[in-house]
């Protein structure tokens, strides 16, 4: 498999909207919210026989949107989770 020969990082993302009572025990913050959304990724990769030792979770929470947090589509675009390949040395 060719991501075998790569690392990766797993970004999570989110809108900046505080996290509501109904998540807040689980994730107490968009930090938590958007660490979540990448371990998912990674688990999923890993099942699929990415070796673990190449990927990474990262966090990012609310600030890297894409697009302003000013409407229902900027927020939607903004919870999401990118994927960095990188070459290993």
């Amino acid at each position: 498999m060719a991501a075998q020969n790569n690392e990766i990082d797993v970004i999570g993302n989110t809108d900046d909207v505080p996290i509501g009572p109904e998540l807040a025990e689980r994730y107490p913050s968009n930090w938590e919210l958007a660490g979540a959304r990448a371990a998912v990724v990674v688990r999923y990769l890993q099942e699929n026989g990415v070796d673990p030792g190449k990927l990474r979770a990262v966090s990012q929470g609310q600030y890297h949107p894409v697009d302003p947090n000013d409407s229902a589509v900027g927020r939607e675009h903004n919870r999401r989770t990118d994927l960095i390949v990188r070459p290993t040395h």
